[in-house]
């Protein structure tokens, strides 16, 4: 039988260095162009396992593939593929400038000057950043630094996508925009929230984590309504 899998963890756990479990050993694969969602209640791994999948972590045991192929082999052709969008986008906004921030990803992948004029012009209307291209990241609003991150992360078409809670702490207008894009994102999607509804709009396919730090349930969105499963897991 063929291996379809776009994204395999095989046997993987990670502890962090001060002994702190990340999560248990589990195994999971991800398909091309899958849509999936990790639920679980607060400190259950699930930021974790995505940095692992992502090949910012390395595995306690066992290994991530990406095609078949090793990601500890091949990490910075790998990383070139992949964007990671944090939960605070302080961890991941450093420039002078929002414009900055959107070039810096376009300049690191030798994006030519006309082409990146272009993507810049695109992704400023696309994300309403036009007003704020010159303004300093940290003088930004939560909404706003959300959407620069996104877009940071967008603009140089990443194949696989990983989100940790990207709706969290944004206003109503910036999670109606970041879910209209995401339903547009072309690619393969991971993503963790407590947001059950914003799950249930975007994926379509939902890991549930435990307290335990391990994947206890794997299947489409119906498992979202299953709310006496979801109480006992403790994720409402």
């Amino acid at each position: 039988m063929v291996d379809d899998a776009l994204i395999s963890g095989i046997e993987i756990s990670y502890v962090y260095p001060d002994g702190t479990l990340g999560f248990d050993t589990l195994s999971v694969k991800i398909r091309r162009g899958e849509r999936v969602a990790l639920i679980g209640p607060n400190g259950c791994g699930k930021s974790t396992l995505m940095m692992v999948l992502a090949g910012l972590l390395k595995p306690k045991t066992g290994k991530v593939l990406i095609e078949g192929e090793e990601i500890s082999k091949n990490i910075d052709t790998v990383r070139r593929r992949m964007g990671f969008v944090f939960q605070d986008p302080d961890i991941f906004l450093f420039n002078p400038s929002v414009e900055d921030e959107l070039r810096y990803s376009l300049d690191q992948l030798d994006i030519d000057d006309d082409r990146a004029s272009e993507l810049l012009d695109q992704y400023s209307r696309i994300f309403e950043l036009e007003k704020i291209m010159s303004k300093p990241p940290f003088r930004l609003s939560g909404g706003e630094k959300k959407r620069v991150e996104l877009a940071s992360v967008l603009i140089y078409s990443p194949e696989i996508l990983f989100l940790d809670e990207p709706t969290a702490n944004v206003d109503g207008k910036t999670r109606r925009k970041i879910l209209e894009i995401l339903n547009s994102y072309p690619g393969t999607l991971i993503f963790s929230t407590h947001e059950l509804d914003v799950a249930e709009k975007i994926a379509d396919r939902v890991l549930l984590m435990s307290v335990e730090k391990r994947i206890i349930l794997d299947g489409g969105v119906d498992l979202l309504r299953e709310r006496s499963l979801l109480e006992e897991v403790g994720v409402i």
